[in-house]
């Protein structure tokens, strides 16, 4: 067992608790906002995904992201470019395009379908490594390998947190339990 094992059964674990906390919504629920300035549920899957896809995809494997490759821009009718939700704004958030809570899962699992190789790929002498022509952190340095790796755990699960809480908030789901 490695770094390697123990990063595919973080993801492992976080998505499973994404799934039972995504369990039984309706397409209402999952845009629901429990003030006009906070995100949706739909909103923080899809950011938690771009954000996955674009540390596996594009920084470690230095590839195109599933985003673009798979046609998912298109499919959820957003721009291509490298849009991840960082920094938008409570309007961006509810013009949240209306789609298919489906959609929005179809475009995880394909994230998730590419993880596995580009985790299973990489070797102890990558995690030191930096890729400044991939980095979307500018002007900051860019990251080690070691930090995107963590990074994916902490902020993913800091965000299915999120998702869960916002559960408990929607009308009728205050008994849930995840």
């Amino acid at each position: 067992m490695d770094f390697r094992d123990v990063t595919l059964q973080a993801i492992t674990d976080f998505s499973e608790q994404l799934d039972a906390a995504l369990d039984g919504l309706t397409p209402e629920q999952w845009r629901w906002r429990p003030t006009p300035s906070a995100n949706h549920i739909m909103w923080i899957v899809w950011h938690l995904t771009r954000v996955e896809d674009m540390w596996i995809n594009s920084y470690l494997a230095e590839a195109d992201q599933v985003w673009e490759k798979r046609g998912w821009a298109d499919k959820i009718n957003m721009p291509a470019e490298d849009r991840f939700g960082v920094g938008d704004t409570p309007e961006q958030v509810g013009a949240f395009p209306d789609v298919a809570p489906e959609l929005i899962a179809g475009y995880r699992a394909d994230v998730l379908a590419s993880v596995g190789p580009v985790i299973r790929g990489l070797t102890e002498s990558d995690l030191p490594t930096t890729r400044p022509e991939k980095n979307p952190l500018r002007p900051r340095p860019a990251p080690t390998v070691l930090w995107v790796l963590a990074r994916i755990s902490v902020e993913c699960s800091q965000h299915i947190g999120q998702v869960a809480y916002i559960r408990g908030l929607i009308p009728g789901q205050e008994n849930w339990r995840g």
